[in-house]
């Protein structure tokens, strides 16, 4: 009968407490998911952060944008592409799946017609759909330092309720390959 009873308590505190424990955990964002330790892990160190951790949007009552960039210490944020390693991550945590895929799909779109444009910081762009990346991912590829010629690499994915783009890079080591393998990180880390 004793055994019955404390059965019965620990179920009830599994079912009271299970909930309350899953509301008190924080909302994840780019620097959360990546830390500071990853980056360096990933593009190398020592490295200054730039962050803007959970910024509203209007894409429901609960969506926000999450932005994390990792620059080699003393390096300019306000000239990214041109420095010698960087790990720059944009998250989208919306409140649907369709949400994720329309933001995704127009992005593509975007992307898609403005590569050959005249005024971006970058030239001999190319774009293309890849698989393995969450539901649904492209792989955007340009020179970005006309100096060195460097091509670096952007992906933009979407899985679930979560849409987003990575670029890493730490020159002259291929950016494509290190920006999947970050990628494939922060995949593990979503739900």
């Amino acid at each position: 009968m004793i055994k019955n009873l404390c059965l019965i308590a620990v179920f009830t505190l599994g079912v009271f407490l299970v909930p309350a424990i899953a509301a008190n955990t924080p909302e994840p964002t780019a620097c959360g998911i990546v830390t500071g330790a990853d980056a360096q892990t990933f593009i190398g160190g020592p490295l200054d952060v730039k962050e803007s951790a959970k910024v509203p949007t209007a894409e429901g009552a609960s969506s926000y944008k999450s932005v994390c960039s990792y620059l080699g210490r003393g390096e300019n944020f306000q000239d990214m592409l041109t420095a010698s390693r960087g790990l720059d991550i944009t998250l989208h945590f919306l409140d649907t799946a369709d949400v994720t895929a329309q933001i995704y799909e127009t992005s593509f779109e975007q992307y898609r017609q403005r590569i050959n444009s005249p005024d971006l910081p970058f030239t001999n762009a190319t774009i293309a759909p890849i698989n393995g990346f969450g539901e649904k991912a492209f792989l955007l590829e340009a020179v970005t330092d006309t100096k060195t010629g460097y091509r670096s690499a952007l992906i933009v994915f979407y899985k679930g309720r979560v849409a987003g783009s990575v670029a890493a890079w730490n020159k002259p080591s291929s950016s494509v390959e290190m920006t999947k393998t970050v990628l494939k990180y922060i995949l593990s880390k979503l739900p």
